[in-house]
């Protein structure tokens, strides 16, 4: 009699273990659409990085399912800048698309990832545009109208000191656009601690199996 309790509470506790061991595989797949707020560790600018270099991002923020956290915060991000391009001279500006493509664990477990950038906080006038998640930097074209204006009004009053102010403003807005045509617009500029939102494009499968298998050797040992 006591055997069969013994075994009754056995199979019982065997059955809770494998409904917690479904759970565990439900909760540690996390869905796309899911938002990963993340936050740079390094300074990436249009200037001084190509194209194809490698980056890192660190998670700001847990991601929760069902209630139960199952990406910690000092997460982290690795992937590659798939494109770039510096500003024009006079029209342009700073692009570059960062790519993310593996997640690493704090406790250093890696698994690969498929996330598009979907919004970015920091340096102002800074945006991300279309559906690839490219980041566009600063446009400088009021201030290189404004740098040319001012020129242009400076040769101005110098002609008209002179007797001949159209000439003067003509000579001030050459020599003003063929200096600001030598010079790039302002580069891209992504300081640390800037705040990259990336949406999940599809399962992030973190592949827990291990309570599975110990609920397995559990009814192989009760049927012994």
């Amino acid at each position: 009699m006591v055997k069969r309790a013994l075994l009754a509470v056995l199979f019982v506790t065997v059955g809770i273990s494998l409904a917690h061991a479904d759970t565990l595989a439900e909760t540690d797949s996390v869905p796309a659409g899911t938002l990963l707020h993340c936050r740079t560790t390094q300074t990436l600018t249009t200037r001084l990085n190509v194209q194809g270099e490698a980056f890192t991002i660190n998670l700001a923020e847990p991601v929760s399912v069902n209630g139960r956290v199952v990406v910690p915060v000092g997460s982290t991000l690795a992937g590659r800048i798939t494109f770039m391009e510096r500003p024009g001279r006079i029209k342009g500006v700073g692009q570059m698309r960062l790519t993310v493509e593996q997640i690493t664990l704090p406790d250093g477990r890696s698994f690969p990832l498929g996330a598009t950038l979907m919004t970015a906080f920091g340096p102002a006038k800074m945006k991300v545009v279309g559906s690839e998640g490219l980041l566009k930097g600063p446009n400088s074209h009021k201030a290189d109208l404004e740098e040319i204006g001012a020129g242009t009004s400076g040769g101005a009053l110098l002609g008209l000191i002179c007797g001949h102010p159209v000439i003067g403003a003509t000579v001030g807005f050459t020599a003003t656009t063929i200096d600001r045509m030598r010079r790039r617009g302002k580069d891209l500029t992504i300081p640390v601690g800037t705040q990259l939102n990336y949406q999940l494009t599809r399962e992030l499968d973190l592949g827990n199996s291990a309570p599975q298998t110990t609920a397995a050797n559990q009814v192989h040992t009760a049927a012994e």
